[in-house]
């Protein structure tokens, strides 16, 4: 199961194939996606609880931190011994049971766009989709540079606009859903929060 549950993080760093084109943006898109970019430039600070469920059976529960511009984390409840963190720079993956770490580029993420300032969904991503339905705003994307790699949906509450749920699907077709609830913003957050652990110490690794 831990190991399940350390693949499901890791996918929160890869993307796979799908729909062809993008169609063309409406004027109305255009504006719900400045709107959209206006809430995360918006944010400092934000907690939540999330609740993530993949595909293949397996699910994970814990707390995001997130800290704009680019400090984020994603402590997975015991008993995953999987810790994300991102200084801004990079994505790290921590193993807290196997004492691995893992550095992905933050940029060639998905996940980047939480933390960019001032976030563009336009820049690193191709939006091919704005959907709008009664009370809920859904966004699917794709890496621009890498478009066969896959997708990600965002989901957003459209009063207040709040991000709610966001989608992954790899390349190996392995699909990551992570809702998030009691979401919290505003609060004060130390930047020693988002450091990877130094395994030898058990502290957060200040470098």
């Amino acid at each position: 199961m831990k190991k399940l549950i350390a693949f499901a993080a890791l996918t929160l760093c890869l993307l796979l194939p799908q729909p062809s084109g993008a169609a063309p943006l409406s004027a109305e898109d255009k504006q719900v996606l400045k709107a959209i970019e206006a809430y995360f430039n918006g944010l400092t600070t934000l907690q939540a609880r999330f609740l993530q469920v993949s595909n293949q059976g397996a699910t994970a529960q814990g707390i995001l931190s997130l800290k704009r511009p680019g400090l984020m984390r994603f402590e997975y409840d015991e008993p995953s011994p999987v810790l994300l963190v991102s200084d801004g720079t990079w994505l790290i993956f921590q193993d807290n049971e196997l004492q691995q770490t893992t550095h992905v580029p933050l940029g060639s993420t998905p996940l980047a766009v939480l933390v960019e300032d001032p976030v563009d969904l336009t820049e690193n991503l191709e939006v091919l989709e704005v959907a709008r339905n009664p009370g809920v705003i859904r966004l699917l994307m794709r890496m621009r540079d890498d478009p066969e790699a896959g997708f990600i949906q965002m989901v957003f509450s459209d009063s207040p606009l709040e991000l709610r749920q966001w989608t992954i699907t790899d390349a190996q077709g392995v699909e990551v859903k992570v809702a998030l609830l009691e979401t919290r913003k505003g609060m004060e957050l130390q930047d020693a929060l988002f450091k990877p652990r130094d395994f030898a110490t058990g502290k957060f690794n200040e470098k």
